[in-house]
């Protein structure tokens, strides 16, 4: 289980993270959404150590790992699994050079194993012999996210993964993300603000809003809470899906000529 406490976080002299508490079971996808500046991606860089948060805790399965680790020379947490808004690939290896690369520390056996089952999970095997700078951004995004996970983490945070995808490609990184959860039953913590995101695939949500989480909870909590944050939303959700049901009824419609 991954547990996060940051009691306080002085982001700017304006801004702190305050009192944010979230725990996420093995196996399963817990969303943290907020508008922009709620302090989401400030608690992402805390969680996989990008940020050292004085008297915070970051605990996988019982282990501490804040603990002594003032002076890393790399900030962040060799257990966690981490992909960023802003990707950094290497631009000119193909991906089966790449793939081989991440996997170099298993034997040819497991390394040949490891690499198929990651190719056939992704859908990537027509890309083995382009290079990374001629993907497009979702076939980037696959890449950043198997990068993630190639190494033994014990677990993964993704920092707002869809906001380069259209909507074929958020579908597919979705039952990805969810197969690969599923898959290796470690926490995941996403970051978004895309309702689409949160009603495809997490477990539970939390509510961030002024550095703080003012909601948190299963599905089954939100639909019933009375908090107005969580109710805002679940009107913001009933007009997305109103929107959707109509956009999705106009395109029934027979074309003019």
């Amino acid at each position: 289980m991954l547990k996060i406490f940051i009691p306080s976080y002085q982001v700017n002299p304006h801004f702190a993270l305050s009192k944010v508490k979230i725990e996420i079971k093995p196996g399963e996808i817990h969303t943290l959404v907020g508008k922009s500046g709620s302090g989401k991606s400030t608690v992402a860089h805390i969680v996989v150590g990008l940020i050292k948060a004085e008297n915070s805790s970051i605990l996988i399965n019982g282990k501490e790992l804040n603990a002594g680790l003032l002076d890393r020379l790399i900030p962040q947490f060799k257990a966690a699994g981490y992909v960023p808004q802003n990707l950094h690939l290497k631009p000119h290896h193909t991906v089966d050079a790449y793939l081989d690369m991440l996997f170099q520390r298993l034997t040819e056996k497991d390394r040949i194993k490891t690499i198929k089952h990651y190719v056939n999970l992704f859908h990537i095997k027509h890309l083995l012999n382009a290079k990374i700078i001629q993907l497009s951004g979702g076939e980037r995004q696959k890449i950043a996210l198997l990068e993630a996970v190639s190494q033994p983490i014990e677990y993964l945070v993704l920092d707002e993964p869809f906001s380069q995808l259209d909507t074929e490609q958020k579908i597919e990184f979705i039952q990805i993300i969810q197969q690969l959860i599923a898959y290796k039953q470690i926490p995941c913590l996403l970051i978004s603000h895309d309702l689409v995101d949160i009603i495809k695939m997490s477990h539970k949500l939390g509510i961030i809003e002024n550095g703080k989480v003012a909601f948190q909870g299963n599905w089954d909590k939100f639909w019933k809470s009375k908090n107005n944050i969580a109710s805002r939303l679940k009107l913001a959700m009933l007009n997305w899906k109103i929107e959707t049901d109509s956009l999705l009824n106009n395109l029934k419609q027979p074309l003019g000529d």
